[in-house]
Formats: structure tokens, sequence, C-alpha cells
């Protein structure tokens, strides 16, 4: 859908912005707000500053680029008054982020809250609407990103924020553009979403798919038996079910902290738990550590090994990939397994430990604690494993790749769909934010988003 254009421009007089409408004003934010304020961090140290504390303090991990009804964190009023720096900001106000990664992360306030220092808030009376600058921050982001200055943490000062000229029309027609972005954007939002969705129903669809070729295989019409595991059920009767310390040796990794005082040691690379993903490995930061050189060999991977997390968050839990030999020598921590198969191909034992069987049986022998779980070497050698004879082995394999790969083509349009809707809903806010089309007449409502009292 293509939109209107203005009748008439001039010079913003802003660079890298260009032409705006001829009636709009171009406004300093220092001029625009009655208050231009940030928080603090109260030490974490003193109990009386948190314990008990029923004053929202909002930091930039809860922005949202949304409207933030809730935040976790708390401060008393003990805090409050020992802190000239902190302040109740009104429902109603927007909080942008200054430090870090998080620069330019918006949220309209929908309660009362307190900030640290790295958020910085716009209320009480205003020439700009509310709603209007924060889609007018979220449609020049880039731009404000840029404006961050410093090494390893960049950042932008309140002061950069406070001397940023941003032009608008009168307030009756910021709140025409608010309403016509909530509308249109809630559309692509809407869009975006049913893609995700479809993404996860194609995750789960392709390892449905996966699981239910490698335990009971391609023929529907073959012999079944009782596999003797309850949760398995049954399997080919031609299939045997073996335990994995019957057809695979499982290593263990290297501990870190090891005294190596008066022994001769060698700095070599080694795999860490994040650097075993589920289906891939991911070598871009692979660390190194000093191992005495008599421990090598125990310790050093082997072209097919099948590397196996031992926990961490639950999607952890038992993933892993086939080692290639991509770095050599290398090692591997004692949070990841190495196992080496001799009586299975690692192919097919790298698909069984990926399967939704076996991550039941890691999950129901793994040791647990809140969104964390972990599992013993001895129980992965007693991870029961369906071993077809070797020739089907390599025709479910084959049968499996095509499959996997044509679920993988559908994910992959799924994501390049939501790149294009993301690429579109920012165009969009953007073109509406800088008068590059004009959207009056298109919408009768009023946006949701109030400007700060």
């Amino acid at each position: 859908m293509s939109f209107p254009r203005y009748e008439s421009y001039k010079d913003s007089g802003i660079e890298w912005l260009g032409e705006v409408p001829e009636h709009w004003e171009v406004w300093k934010l220092a001029q625009a707000f009655e208050n231009i304020g940030s928080g603090t961090t109260p030490k974490t140290e003193n109990h009386d500053f948190y314990q008990d504390g029923h004053i929202a303090w909002v930091n930039t991990g809860d922005l949202n680029d949304s409207d933030l009804y809730a935040c976790d964190k708390r401060i008393t009023e003990t805090a409050l008054a020992a802190h000239s720096s902190l302040k109740v900001y009104a429902a109603g106000s927007l909080v942008i982020a200054m430090y870090g990664a998080t620069i330019g992360k918006l949220a309209v306030l929908r309660f009362a809250a307190t900030v640290n220092q790295a958020c910085c808030v716009f209320s009480g009376q205003a020439v700009i609407h509310t709603s209007f600058l924060f889609y007018w921050f979220l449609g020049v982001r880039q731009h404000i990103v840029s404006m961050a200055t410093g090494g390893g943490q960049p950042n932008i000062s309140q002061e950069v924020l406070r001397n940023i000229r941003v032009p608008c029309p009168a307030q009756n027609e910021q709140i025409t553009i608010a309403a016509f972005l909530n509308r249109e954007t809630a559309k692509i939002d809407a869009l975006i979403a049913e893609q995700q969705r479809l993404i996860e129903l194609l995750k789960e669809k392709r390892q449905a798919v996966i699981s239910h070729a490698v335990t009971k295989g391609l023929n529907p019409d073959a012999p079944m038996k009782d596999s003797g595991i309850e949760w398995l059920g049954e399997v080919p009767e031609h299939w045997e079910v073996k335990r994995l310390k019957f057809i695979a040796n499982v290593q263990t990794g290297v501990a870190k902290g090891k005294d190596n005082t008066g022994k001769i040691t060698i700095e070599v690379p080694y795999l860490r738990v994040a650097n075993v993903q589920d289906g891939y490995l991911d070598l871009g930061d692979v660390a190194t550590i000093e191992l005495p050189v008599d421990d090598l060999q125990r310790y050093e991977l082997q072209v097919n090994d099948v590397l196996m997390n031992e926990g961490g968050d639950f999607d952890k839990l038992g993933r892993g990939y086939i080692w290639d030999g991509s770095i050599s020598p290398c090692i591997h921590q004692n949070h990841v397994f190495a196992v080496r198969p001799f009586g299975v191909s690692s192919d097919w034992l790298n698909l069984i430990t990926g399967s939704s069987y076996a991550q039941f049986y890691f999950m129901s022998r793994s040791k647990q604690s809140t969104n964390l779980a972990s599992i013993s070497s001895t129980n992965i050698m007693e991870l029961p494993v369906v071993v077809p004879p070797t020739d089907e082995q390599a025709l479910l394999l084959h049968w499996i790749d095509v499959k996997a790969l044509k679920f993988d083509q559908l994910i992959q349009d799924a994501g390049a769909a939501i790149t294009l809707l993301q690429e579109r809903r920012t165009a969009l806010i953007s073109a509406a934010v800088t008068g590059k089309i004009d959207v009056r007449g298109l919408v009768e409502t009023q946006p949701e988003r109030e400007a700060a009292a």
C-alpha cells in the first residue's frame, strides 16, 4: 500500500533528516518537556533499600519497546528518601535506555515508577505528545545509537538526549500519526506472531517426524515387538535395543582449576557448553586451558565423537553434535561428554540423542533445580539406544536428511518473512514520524498511549 506525501516541504535544519512538512516545527527536547530526568541504583548491600520495598524501580532490561505494565524490582521509601536523584515518575512517562547494548530501547510506563541511572525519562506537560515521541525514537533509533560514545560500554548522555531536535506537527496531528502507527504496527505484529507460531509448529513437526522414524522405522507394516521400556513402547521386531555403554565409550572432560604445579603443561583449545549447540557447533569463541602434557591423550577429542552437554538450562541437557576435528588438538571440559561409538554409527547415535525419547530419558534421570538440570555420565551410559541393522540405519539417515531439509527450508522461509515484516514496520514508523508520508484522514480513533500527566 502506498501513502500520499504532504503538499509542501521545507528544510528541517537537521542535516541527517533533510526536509519535513512545511507546517511542522522543530523542538529541542529540553524545551519540549517539563521534566527530563533519570535515577540511580541504591547500594545493593543495604537491605533497608530493597527489603519489602513496594516502589517500582525500572531498569533498562525491563524496556520492551511497548507499554510497560510491570517490573520485577522494588525499592523502599528509605531508599527514595536517601537518594535525591531518585524520583517517582507518573504513569504515561516515556523511558529510553542510555547505556550499553540496550541504547535506544523504549517503554511507556503504565504505572508510577522510579528508574536506575541507565534510563532517561520524559514526563510532565509537553509540547510533544508522548505517543508521538515514542514512535519518533523507534523510527530514528539507528541515529540515536550512532550518537553513543565510549569504549567497552558505549552510552548516550542525558545531555545529548536533551539537545536532540525533533520536527513535529501540532499535537492533534501527532496524535493522529500515533493512532495510525498503533493500528498499522498491530497488524504487522500479528503477522509476525503468526510466522513465529508457524516456525514453532514446524520445529515441533520436524522433531516428531524424526523421533517417529528413529523409533518405529519407515515401514508401517513391519512386525513390532515390545522394547521392554515403558516410555519407548514398541519397536520394529528386527531392531535391537542396547544400553549406550555397550555400543559406545563415554569420555568425561577436564575440570578447570586443577593444580599443575611442577608439571609440564601445554595450552590447548577446549570446548565448553556454549560451543556445543543443538545440531551444530559454535566455534566462534573457543577458550584455551593449561593441561599437563601427559593428560592430553586422555581428554583429546577424536573425529566422529558425539558431543553431549551435561546440562545447564533445560534446553541444553544432552544436546550436542558430532566432532569433525576442525581444531586439533582439542579437548573438552567436564560439562561436555564425548561419546565415542563402536557398535553404531556416529550419525545414528547423534540422531538418537537428539530425539524426543532420549530427551525424555535425560530429563527423567537428571538432577534438577530452578531452570537448571544436569545428568551424570553413569546415567548417560544407561540410555537405551534403538539399533536397526547397518543398512537400515543408512536408509533412515538419508530419509531423515531429506525430510529435515524440507522442514528447514520452510522454517527459513518463515524467518525471512519475519525479517521483511520487521523491516516494513521500521520503515513505516520512520516515514510517518519524519513526515515522509501523510497519514491524516486515515484514522479516526485516538491512540492508546496518552501524554504524561
